[in-house]
């Protein structure tokens, strides 16, 4: 298909017919790819039986096919441990997997002195090669752990299975076992091969579980703070975390964990301490909260920092859990002198977006909390994925 000149381009998109057009997508893929892509591209019409067509997307991911979907190894090492600064996070497995996840979330940290190292910006990987899947990987994972260490001296190494580790059978939790032995140093494993989940679903419990099972409760210092809390399911994409945190340091709460955006290997190892966990991402973490109450103790609730008037809303909900009237107090004196800045803005903005519609891609549960972003300007949503709005609904709102 011609390129078609930006200016001309929607004029040129209604004029064409929109069977060609997924036509003309689908003879680009192989056959067999292309039939499973058929399934995954519909034109948006309503039949005439006024059912509308539903998208084929809860399929298992194909390995070696990046698509917006991640696999389960990029849900386990890019997505919950990816965000931790000063554990070496070895990929066991081809240099693509390692590289597809490093730093492809915008992930940002802040190291608190020179003895808090910050490896994020590296890419650490076996890189296997014919030979190893031939003949078993497992030599040269133990030569990269020691390597790892040797250059970097870490607190804690861990090692994240991809593919052709679990087709070959190379046993990462006994070399981890071998290397935690040897090394002195917390040395664990995951299981996390790309073809194991639907989605990278299966990747945040398999890191998730790891990180409870190997990390949490190894510290059992109290921090000072009359109210010491963690934050499930924040992962600090482009430096977010970082005003949370500022917010909790000015209202007097001490931040005792984040999971895992702007963490570090003592947070987890010390997060069991804490007096009540927040969770933001519902999806990707709500069973350690869970896990930490049954074992630990610790309540949790669900908060949301997406938004101002979200944010006031889930800082009031902390000061009601504790019930101290000198934190409500700082949290009401908090809200005061922050929201006339913000509502100047939004006042600013609302004009241009009232009535307007939204159609949100930002994957899980975070789907509600942004919609609460787009109702203080105006807007609706319409249309979310992820999300329990369904598309009729969407199609509904659009229909002449």
């Amino acid at each position: 298909m011609p390129l078609i000149p930006e200016k001309d381009l929607s004029s040129t998109i209604l004029e064409l017919d929109a069977a060609e057009v997924k036509a003309e997508l689908i003879s680009k893929y192989p056959t067999k790819v292309a039939r499973k892509r058929a399934k995954q591209i519909v034109v948006n019409e309503v039949g005439p039986d006024s059912c509308v067509p539903e998208i084929q997307s809860n399929v298992r991911t194909i390995p070696g096919i990046i698509s917006q979907r991640g696999c389960t190894y990029a849900g386990c090492k890019g997505v919950v441990l990816g965000p931790t600064r000063d554990i070496v996070n070895i990929t066991h497995g081809p240099i693509g997997c390692g590289f597809y996840s490093w730093l492809t979330r915008r992930n940002q940290t802040r190291a608190t002195g020179p003895e808090d190292h910050n490896f994020m910006t590296y890419c650490f990987s076996t890189d296997m090669q014919d030979e190893q899947i031939i003949f078993g990987g497992e030599k040269k994972l133990r030569q990269a752990v020691q390597e790892a260490y040797d250059l970097f001296k870490p607190k804690a190494i861990s090692i994240f299975s991809t593919c052709p580790v679990g087709l070959i059978g190379d046993d990462v939790h006994a070399v981890a076992r071998e290397m935690k032995e040897k090394l002195g140093v917390n040395v664990f494993a995951f299981s996390c091969e790309g073809y194991k989940g639907v989605s990278q679903s299966a990747g945040h419990h398999i890191a998730n579980n790891g990180i409870f099972t190997h990390v949490v409760g190894l510290d059992d210092t109290v921090k000072e703070g009359k109210f010491k809390i963690n934050l499930l399911g924040e992962y600090n994409i482009g430096g977010d975390a970082f005003e949370i945190e500022r917010l909790f340091e000015d209202i007097g709460v001490t931040l005792i964990s984040t999971f895992s955006g702007n963490s570090s290997y003592d947070h987890f190892a010390n997060s069991h301490t804490a007096d009540l966990n927040l969770i933001m991402c519902h999806r990707s973490i709500n069973y350690v909260a869970e896990m930490m109450e049954t074992k630990f103790g610790i309540p949790w609730i669900k908060v949301n920092f997406i938004g101002a008037e979200a944010t006031a809303k889930s800082l009031r909900k902390i000061a009601d859990y504790f019930a101290d009237p000198e934190l409500t107090e700082r949290v009401e004196a908090l809200i005061a002198r922050e929201m006339p800045a913000v509502e100047a803005v939004r006042d600013e903005v609302k004009p241009r977006c009232d009535g307007k519609t939204a159609m949100l891609f930002v994957g899980g549960s975070r789907a509600h909390h942004y919609q609460d972003i787009f109702r203080e300007i105006g807007m609706e949503t319409i249309a979310a994925s992820d999300a329990d709005i369904i598309f009729e609904q969407a199609l509904e709102s659009i229909q002449p």
